[in-house]
């Protein structure tokens, strides 16, 4: 039996139109539907097609954004690599609150 693969696989890199970026970014196709991106030599992240829109990852693998094109993700990771957003760390010692049930039968 013989496969034939009907896409051709780039893995040469593609420049990103985008004027106000200060990384250089250059995105590698592996696979059909993944966009992997190198910044400075390093991994700087990915966009993946899945359920018909464009997850963007970072270099650590958490979700930066969901995107409707490729453009877009792109321009996102970029976005997310010049000037990451910051979630602050839950304290342990911090308590949540916990919800208050009614002891009593709600009928009485």
């Amino acid at each position: 039996m013989t496969l034939i693969n009907a896409k051709p696989r780039t893995d040469a890199p593609t420049a990103v139109p985008a004027a106000a970026l200060t990384t250089d970014i250059a995105w590698y196709n592996p696979e059909s539907n993944l966009w992997v991106a190198a910044a400075n030599g390093e991994h700087a992240g990915m966009v993946e097609f899945v359920d018909g829109h464009f997850t963007v990852r970072s270099s650590t693998g958490s979700v930066v954004a969901e995107t409707s094109s490729i453009p877009a993700a792109q321009a996102a990771l970029a976005r997310h690599i010049d000037a990451p957003t910051s979630v602050p760390p839950r304290s342990f010692f911090q308590r949540e609150p916990r919800p208050v049930y009614l002891r009593d039968s709600i009928a009485a």
